[in-house]
């Protein structure tokens, strides 16, 4: 049995189905219980502050893939609760279960950004996240270090993930679509990408290769893309043969965020933009990585942008 946290998300979802397809029982851990209509998919109801009830949860399963987390949060507290205290309360539950194996995914934000476009991040680079999100990713990171030496571990720090349906790229693509794009970083700023269904497919390719125990990963596409790059790319595959694209001052931008953030705690939505990914934002450099680690060991080819997008938007 393998159990999921964030399983009912844009890439948990993904990733049960393809562990399912390929023979595998699991079981989603989910604040809410529900009944699945797949024999090979159950559902179980945790508290993540409660080391018992994940516990509990856990009965039976050798392998813990661990997705929850919050991209958003209104602060540090919103973001350490969710995915630092998660994982450290996740980590606790491992250690009294008999599970022998947690394969986690971070983010690049972990890692930070590079000031380099001709030199992305690599796994050996020391993290310097720029961000609350990224900070407490990286902290999430470090509470695997308490898991029992006997069980194995292995790291994944994807970039921008995206595909159909996703609740990051979509949102952008929700202005694309009217003609017109609010630059919130530099338009020549690169960055990297992984198309959802290769990040599944790495995902599914750790559990059962030993040389990725106690290993951390980028995984993207090899090549990487300006702001203006994507913005356009997708506007192509969305039938739009132009989209305005503006680049507002940081004061505009933080104006906007504090809208956002104001009508998310009244209407109970998720902001769009935040103070933490303007922090992302502004930074001087590159959100970039590597994945020749990765594809040294596997040989994984991964999806070009304008493959997915199409895949995604056309």
């Amino acid at each position: 049995m393998i159990a999921v946290t964030g399983g009912s998300g844009f890439v948990g979802r993904k990733l049960v189905s393809a562990l399912v397809e390929r023979g595998h029982k699991v079981r989603v851990l989910s604040r809410s219980a529900r009944e699945s209509d797949n024999p090979s998919v159950e559902f179980a109801a945790v508290d993540y502050a409660d080391v018992n009830y994940i516990t509990a949860a856990l009965e039976g399963c050798d392998t813990v893939y661990h997705l929850a987390a919050a991209i958003f949060a209104y602060n540090y507290a919103g973001f350490e609760k969710a995915n630092v205290k998660t994982a450290r309360t996740l980590v606790s539950a491992c250690n009294r279960s008999g599970v022998r194996r947690v394969i986690m995914v971070s983010s690049l934000a972990a890692a930070g950004f590079s000031p380099d476009p001709s030199k992305p991040r690599v796994e050996t680079d020391a993290p310097a996240p720029a961000s609350d999100y990224g900070i407490t990713k990286l902290g999430a990171e470090r509470e695997l270090d308490k898991l029992r030496k006997e069980i194995q571990r292995t790291v994944f720090r994807p970039p921008i993930v995206y595909g159909k349906n996703d609740s990051g790229v979509s949102k952008i693509a929700s202005w694309v679509k009217r003609g017109l794009m609010v630059n919130t970083a530099d338009p020549n700023a690169y960055f990297s990408f992984i198309y959802v269904d290769d990040l599944v497919d790495a995902l599914c390719a750790s559990l059962e290769k030993k040389e990725t125990y106690g290993q951390t990963y980028f995984v993207c596409e090899e090549k990487n893309y300006t702001w203006t790059n994507f913005i356009n790319m997708m506007a192509a595959k969305m039938g739009r043969e132009k989209v305005k694209l503006i680049s507002a001052p940081l004061w505009l931008l933080k104006t906007v965020a504090f809208f956002y953030e104001t009508a998310a705690r009244i209407f109970g939505f998720e902001p769009a933009l935040n103070y933490d990914k303007i922090k992302e934002a502004v930074v001087p450099g590159h959100w970039i990585c590597s994945p020749a680690k990765w594809v040294a060991l596997t040989g994984q080819k991964f999806t070009p942008l304008e493959q997915g997008l199409e895949k995604s938007f056309k």
